[in-house]
C-alpha cells in the first residue's frame, strides 16, 4: 500500500467508514471508506457527487478546461458529446473491438521479436494501449519504433507515475507550500508540454483537412465540426481551449491507466505461476490455439474474468484516487457536507 494510502483502512476502524483529513492547514478533504458507503454516495446521491475535486498537481494546467478538470454546464457537455464520439466511432461496439485484437496482434509479435530474451515490457504495453487512443481521439496509428510517440507515451506514462509516486501524494496534500518552492514542478509539467505539443500539431493537421461535411474520423474531427456548428453562440462550451485541454487528457489517461494495468497484471501472473497456468488451460481449452479472446466469449471465461478482476481490486492504480467534489451542501450518513 501507498505510505499516504495505507492509514485509511485504520482510520475507519476508529472513525467509521465517514471522516474527514486536513490536507494541510487550508484543505479539508472527506474520506469514504468501503464498498457500501462509496456506493452510497456516487450511485445513491450521484448528481450531489459529481463535481470534480481539485488535483494539484494538474490544476494549473488544465485550468478547469477539458472533458475531465470541467465542472458544472461545462462537465455534462463535454462529457455528454466525448462519449456520444467515441461511440459513434466504435467505443463499447464491434469495430472498437476489432481495433483492440488488431493492436494485440502487433502487441504480440513484438513480444516475439524478443526472440526469448529478457525484456521489459512497459513501453511496448504503453505503445500499443496508446495506439488505441490515439486511433479514436486522432485518427492515427503509430509503429511502436516511431521515436517522436515513444516520447509521447513516455511523457503520458510520466504524468499518471507523477500524480501518483510519493512526490505527487504529498503535493497533493502540501501544494500551497510546495508550489512556491522553485523546481518541484519541472519534470511533470516537461511531460505535459510534450503532450501539448503533440496535441496541437494534430490539431492543426485536422484543421487543414477537415471535411466539413463530415463524417468525423475521430474525436478531434467530431469537436471541429461541432465547434463550426455552434461558432455563433457565445456561450459554448466547444472552444480550442477545450478541444486541446480534452485531447491531451484522452491521450495521457487512454495510455497510462490500461498499460500499467495490464503490467501490473503480468506481474500478479509471473508471482502465481498456478494461476498462469489456469488462465492458460482455459483459454486454450475455450478458444483453441492462436484465436484472439473477444468480449462474447466472456461467459465461457469465467476463471479468466475473475482473475483480471482480481489484479484490478488490487493494483492502486492512483492511490488516493480522483477527488471529487460536491455540487451542493448534501446530507450524507447523518453527516452535513458543505458544497
Amino acid at each position: 500500500p501507498h505510505p499516504l494510502f495505507s492509514p485509511c483502512p485504520q482510520l475507519s476502524k476508529k472513525y467509521g467508514p465517514v471522516f474527514t483529513v486536513h490536507l494541510g492547514p487550508w484543505r479539508r478533504v472527506v474520506v469514504l471508506v468501503g464498498h457500501k458507503a462509496v456506493q452510497e454516495a456516487l450511485g445513491g446521491q450521484a448528481e450531489e457527487f459529481s463535481g470534480r475535486g481539485m488535483l494539484a498537481t494538474l490544476d494549473p494546467t488544465f485550468d478547469g478546461h477539458g472533458v475531465f478538470f470541467s465542472n458544472g454546464e461545462r462537465w455534462r457537455q463535454l462529457r455528454r458529446f466525448t462519449m456520444l464520439a467515441l461511440r459513434d466511432l466504435g467505443m463499447g461496439k464491434r469495430e472498437g473491438e476489432e481495433l483492440i485484437q488488431a493492436e494485440a496482434r502487433c502487441l504480440v509479435e513484438a513480444f516475439q521479436g524478443t526472440a526469448g530474451q529478457p525484456f521489459d515490457p512497459s513501453l511496448l504495453l504503453a505503445q500499443a494501449t496508446s495506439n488505441i487512443a490515439c486511433s479514436l481521439t486522432v485518427g492515427l496509428r503509430f509503429p511502436y519504433e516511431d521515436e517522436e510517440f515513444q516520447a509521447v507515451v513516455q511523457a503520458a506514462g510520466g504524468i499518471l507515475l507523477g500524480i501518483s509516486s510519493p512526490w505527487g501524494q504529498t503535493y497533493e496534500m502540501f501544494s500551497w507550500l510546495l508550489q512556491r518552492l522553485p523546481g518541484s514542478q519541472t519534470q511533470l509539467l516537461s511531460h505535459v508540454s510534450t503532450l501539448a505539443t503533440f496535441a496541437i500539431e494534430q490539431v492543426k493537421r485536422h484543421q487543414g483537412s477537415l471535411d466539413p461535411s463530415g463524417p468525423a474520423r475521430d474525436v478531434v474531427d467530431a469537436f471541429l465540426l461541432k465547434m463550426a456548428k455552434e461558432e455563433r453562440d457565445a456561450n459554448t462550451e466547444f472552444t480550442d481551449k477545450n478541444l486541446l485541454m480534452t485531447v491531451i487528457y484522452l491521450l495521457f489517461a487512454g495510455t497510462g491507466t490500461v498499460s500499467t494495468t495490464v503490467r501490473y497484471t503480468l506481474l500478479l501472473l509471473l508471482k502465481y505461476p498456478q494461476v498462469q497456468e489456469r488462465v492458460h488451460e482455459e483459454l486454450t481449452r475455450e478458444l483453441g490455439a492462436g484465436r484472439a479472446p473477444g468480449l462474447g466469449d466472456r461467459a465461457r471465461l469465467p476463471y479468466t474474468d475473475a482473475v483480471l478482476h482480481e489484479a484490478q481490486r488490487l493494483l492502486a492504480l492512483v492511490p488516493m484516487g480522483i477527488p471529487r467534489a460536491l455540487t451542493r451542501t448534501t446530507c450524507f450518513r447523518g453527516y452535513t457536507l458543505p458544497q
